[in-house]
């Protein structure tokens, strides 16, 4: 007798926002199925975090110069990533900007992070080195707040298909990825976040918004968002939304900074990554990048 189809919708609050998976398929299958995407992502806050005294990232930011430190392949994973996106952007992705958040107020201050420091490392700091280990070359601080909450989608992905899941909906605070059944998807206006704008029906493929429509502060330098513009090493506020369409939700995820920090290098980049940008402003949408993937359709 063939095992019975259904559809099953968790929550919970992790990644410092509410990440929902709903999964369909085999009815015996789909508890320890979401069982298994939760702990994929549970195992990635444990690792990326800022605040844990015990992460990677907070063992990364302790680290003196030239200290080696062994980490975890998943945080390697996305250094590694982070290390490639970085070079192909000239630097305005970069993951070494937490003294900047640090200094206006999105993170808490560590020791050593003074109001009045001079810039601190850039990523060419942060020496990748074989076998999961990193060192800095020069003292500094990392963030990966723009880029791991889009592999924990990933590896939550990977948890459900493995689990034999038919189908699938991950949504961590706007980082989505969708296997299956096509979904719709909508993203806020910027100008009036209250409305809803449709983007489309996607389909095996990871959809990113990044606006700063409810993340903005009041900061010395005037109003501010926690987009940190690493050449200049400033926040900056930009009032537009970036909705990124990628094969994968790490990719969607990093690639919305480089679309808003560096417009006209971010084609060839979205290119490369065979990615997508979606772009909403008080002028409209408008699109940049390779064709959507086959399996993605968008309005």
């Amino acid at each position: 007798m063939p095992l019975r189809s259904s559809s099953q919708r968790r929550a919970r609050p992790l990644l410092g926002t509410l990440v929902e998976i709903a999964a369909s398929g085999a009815s015996a299958h789909l508890p320890a199925a979401l069982g298994a995407a939760f702990a994929a992502i549970e195992q990635i806050d444990r690792l990326m975090s800022f605040h844990a005294p015990d992460s990677d990232v907070s063992r990364i930011n302790a680290a003196d110069a030239e200290c080696e430190i062994g980490i975890d392949s998943h945080t390697s994973h996305v250094l590694h990533f982070a290390r490639k996106l970085s070079e192909l952007s000239d630097g305005v992705f970069d993951v070494t900007i937490a003294d900047v958040l640090m200094r206006e107020g999105f993170l808490p201050r560590q020791e050593g992070v003074a109001a009045d420091a001079p810039a601190a490392a850039s990523f060419h700091d942060l020496v990748l080195l074989p076998g999961d280990r990193v060192r800095w070359r020069r003292k500094g601080w990392i963030d990966l707040g723009g880029i791991a909450k889009g592999y924990a989608v990933d590896c939550a992905v990977d948890a459900l298909r493995a689990h034999g899941v038919a189908g699938a909906v991950v949504n961590a605070g706007g980082d989505l990825r969708f296997f299956g059944e096509p979904q719709p998807v909508h993203v806020r206006d910027p100008e009036t976040p209250t409305s809803l704008v449709p983007l489309g029906v996607f389909s095996d493929c990871a959809v990113a918004t990044s606006s700063g429509y409810f993340s903005d502060r009041l900061s010395s330098g005037g109003v501010t968002e926690p987009l940190v513009d690493p050449l200049r090493r400033a926040c900056v506020r930009w009032r537009q939304s970036v909705t990124v369409v990628a094969p994968d939700a790490m990719t969607a995820d990093a690639l919305t900074k480089v679309v808003r920090l560096a417009a006209q290098a971010a084609p060839g980049i979205l290119e490369r990554c065979r990615a997508r940008a979606i772009v909403i402003d008080r002028r409209g949408m408008r699109q940049c990048g390779i064709a959507m993937p086959a399996e993605a359709t968008a309005a």
